[in-house]
This record gives structure tokens, sequence and C-alpha cells, in this order.
């Protein structure tokens, strides 16, 4: 799978309009001819369901990341403000 699973996640991150290397905590799930791929970014949280054979993506959803989340992706540098 893990050619289908590359060519899933760049499908999700180009729906998303994010570039892959920004993706963290990607996982991807088959199953009964679907792919879901999840994944976070600084500030998001994503789900985009693909067809497996056609990579078309049939379902996108996407939510903000929780605030006590938020701390855990940015990174160190941006944290302080002082």
């Amino acid at each position: 799978m893990t050619g289908k699973r590359n060519t899933a996640i760049n499908a999700a991150a180009r729906e998303a309009g994010v570039a892959v290397t920004d993706m963290r905590d990607t996982k991807v799930l088959q199953k009964d001819g679907l792919i879901e791929v999840r994944f976070i970014t600084e500030w998001m949280i994503y789900d985009c369901y693909i067809e497996q054979d056609t990579f078309e993506v049939l379902g996108f959803d996407y939510r903000p990341l929780p605030p006590d989340l938020q701390l855990t992706y940015i990174p160190e540098s941006a944290r302080s403000a002082s």
C-alpha cells in the first residue's frame, strides 16, 4: 500500500491546500474501497475520504485544532511572546 498511501496523502494535501511537509500525525486507513487520510497542521485537523482506485476525493472535512493542542504543534521558536 506504500504507493497508494503516498498518492492518497498527496491527494489529501492538494484538497486541503497544504504542503505534505506541513502535515503531522498523518494516519491512512483503508476499508471498503475508500482510503481515509487524517492529519493535523499547525492550526487545523483534516479528514479526507478518497476512492482507492481513482484517488478521487469523495469527502473532505476540517476543523480548528483545539487550543490545548495548538501549543503542541506550534514550533518552539514561535511559542514565546517575549
